[in-house]
């Protein structure tokens, strides 16, 4: 086998080792990228979402606390009627 053939295959195989890690290292950084685009997204998600509970849970309070001086008004309603009669 002539020697610059050699040389040849040697010079084609590291072209091709070093394509290869290239390649390699684009797709992980773009794995990467994408990982992190998604764990932002979940985080902006799962913030919304507390965000949204946490008014709910105000709502919730609010309409509880109506709810309760509305017994306490209905109750005062039927003790009145009751002195009427």
């Amino acid at each position: 086998m002539p020697n610059y053939l050699v040389e040849e295959i040697v010079i084609i195989l590291v072209v091709a080792a070093i394509a290869i890690v290239v390649i390699w290292q684009v797709g992980t950084s773009r794995r990467a990228k994408a990982a992190l685009a998604r764990d932002t997204e979940l985080r902006r998600i799962a913030e919304r979402a507390v965000a949204t509970q946490e008014a709910t849970e105000g709502r919730l309070t609010q309409v509880t606390n109506q709810l309760a001086e509305m017994d306490l008004r209905v109750a005062t309603v039927e003790r009145i009627l009751k002195d009427a009669e």
